[in-house]
């Protein structure tokens, strides 16, 4: 039986049973594989454009005798993916620029897609911002610690709902709950930008009160 990271392991959670799956990204294939242990009737395609990284998938799903289960195919983002084969889309590991990009690309592809699983290393409001605007709301989202890195996963699924900006900067869940990582996470960034201000000089007006206007939304939140 696999073992995730506590990373991987909470993106698991947001996958259902009967899903039809693709994994953007599949690196080694660990994932894919916990779920075709742990999840009834799922189909899975394991996808990266990396060829080595698909072939060290390969030789993990060929040795857990899962072939049946997870098939496998190299495409750039949901290039080589059809619509019909999928109705979970896991994206995790990659920037937000990137998501979004390979989202964009190919929204005809999401068509049958009820849920979009995430995890970004960076600019997670714009990740939230750019999806929810493509008919997806945050269904839910987690912060998770692993290996000292606080990682952000959020599932999406089909349908709208109205965000404010700081529900879109914090997230709505996360905002709503205000949970130990949370003050952790926004208390760690809120300290940064406060060293980052005072460090902006005083002629480049805009930083700084662009900056300013952050400290001040961050405080609101009373980290």
């Amino acid at each position: 039986m696999i073992k995730l990271s506590k990373r991987l392991e909470t993106v698991a959670s947001y996958v259902d049973d009967n899903a039809k799956l693709v994994d953007i990204g599949c690196d080694h294939g660990l994932l894919d594989i916990y779920l075709a242990q742990n999840r009834k009737n799922i189909t899975i395609i394991a996808s990266d454009i990396n060829k080595n990284a698909l072939d060290n998938a390969i030789c993990n799903i060929k040795k857990h005798k899962l072939e049946n289960i997870i098939s496998y195919r190299i495409s750039n983002g949901l290039d080589n993916i059809n619509a019909e084969e999928i109705d979970t889309v896991v994206l995790s590991g990659m920037g937000s620029h990137t998501i979004v990009g390979i989202l964009y690309k190919n929204l005809a592809k999401l068509k049958n897609v009820n849920n979009i699983i995430v995890q970004s290393n960076n600019h997670i409001d714009f990740l939230r911002y750019k999806i929810t605007k493509i008919g997806y709301y945050i269904k839910d989202e987690k912060l998770v610690k692993d290996a000292g890195i606080i990682y952000t996963i959020i599932c999406f699924s089909k349908g709208r709902r109205y965000y404010n900006r700081r529900k879109i900067y914090f997230g709505p869940i996360l905002l709503n709950n205000q949970d130990k990582l949370f003050k952790e996470k926004y208390g760690d960034e809120l300290n940064k930008l406060k060293i980052l201000y005072k460090l902006i000089p005083k002629n480049h007006y805009h930083h700084r009160i662009k900056t300013y206007l952050k400290i001040r939304m961050y405080k609101k939140i009373n980290l």
